[in-house]
This record gives structure tokens, C-alpha cells and sequence, in this order.
């Protein structure tokens, strides 16, 4: 029994004073992605099947709220060149810590 895609939700819940934040959803998308990083809490199963999943992890992972969606105004090229750039100082600092 899977939900429709219209109904799937993700659910982040924390308290003020706790350490950790409850990630629940039950947007199979998400469960892929979250399956990936952080082990499952709790399985929520409906005719045998997982329909929902719990993870608990650290409410340091929610950094900011964002106002609104930024922008990317670089070109291809522009891109590609900030990524030569960005690899060349991560090698300089591996040799400077080495």
C-alpha cells in the first residue's frame, strides 16, 4: 500500500532546548535520500509494508532559514573555472597540512 505523491509529507520536528530533531516522512523520495546518510529511528508499516520512517539526528544539521531561494547567475564556463580554481586551493591546503 503506498501513499499517492499528493499526500507524501516530510515532517522536521525539534524542541527548543533538545540536542537532537525528528526527521519523519513518508515521501519515498526522501526516504531514499535520507536512507543514504542517516540510519532509520522507527518504521512506521501498514500491511506489512514500510508507508513511513523516523530518523533522529542532530538539530545542529538545520542551519539557517532562508528568506528565499538564491540565485545562480554563473555561466557554464564560469562555473567550470571557479571549480579549477576551488580544486587547486583544496590541493595547496592538503600539501600545506601534510
Amino acid at each position: 500500500m503506498s501513499i499517492p505523491t499528493c499526500e507524501q509529507e516530510t515532517v522536521v520536528q525539534y524542541d527548543r532546548n533538545g540536542e537532537t530533531m525528528t526527521v519523519y516522512t513518508t515521501d519515498s523520495t526522501q526516504i531514499t535520500r535520507l536512507d543514504k546518510i542517516y540510519q532509520r529511528h522507527k518504521e512506521h508499516k501498514q500491511s506489512g509494508e514500510v508507508i513511513a520512517v523516523e530518523y533522529v539526528v542532530s538539530k545542529r544539521l538545520l542551519l539557517s532559514y532562508r528568506s528565499k531561494v538564491p540565485k545562480s547567475n554563473m555561466t557554464d564556463e564560469q562555473r567550470a573555472a571557479l571549480s579549477t580554481k576551488m580544486k587547486a586551493l583544496r590541493e595547496k591546503q592538503l600539501q600545506a597540512n601534510a
